[in-house]
């Protein structure tokens, strides 16, 4: 009975130097659902911005982190291609230059499966001649 208490215990000590500590940031995979629904949002809030009149699509997610507390921060690099359409139109955004990198910080609040955009940098992607 104690050894399997002990070896238990162990189990236990060793998994939780695996665990991330709460607060702390943590890489994630790019292409996890999570990673992709906060990305998706930040891009619709980024085409929201007033003074932007052409629609942007997300390209691809360079990488992410996350931030547990009593919610879920990311950190989002992406690429971001820039369409030839106006936000009036209505034609698929499909169609688009490559044109800008950026990052995002969006929060998820589990409590009400709801995200936030909290800040954005985004830059232009120097053409190579």
């Amino acid at each position: 009975m104690m050894r399997l208490f002990l070896d238990l215990s162990l189990a236990l000590q060793t998994d939780s130097k695996k665990a991330h500590v709460l607060g702390g940031w943590s890489d994630r995979q790019p292409e996890s659902e999570e990673v992709q629904k906060a990305a998706q949002y930040a891009v619709e809030m980024y085409n929201k911005i007033p003074r932007k009149k052409k629609l942007f699509k997300l390209v691809s997610v360079h990488s992410a982190q996350s931030q547990v507390t009593n919610m879920i921060n990311y950190k989002i690099n992406t690429i971001l291609g820039k369409t030839k359409c106006l936000k009036t139109q209505n034609i698929d955004i499909k169609s688009c230059d490559l044109d800008k990198e950026c990052q995002f910080f969006v929060t998820f609040y589990p409590q009400n499966d709801k995200h936030e955009l909290n800040k954005k940098t985004c830059n232009r992607i120097k053409q190579k001649v």
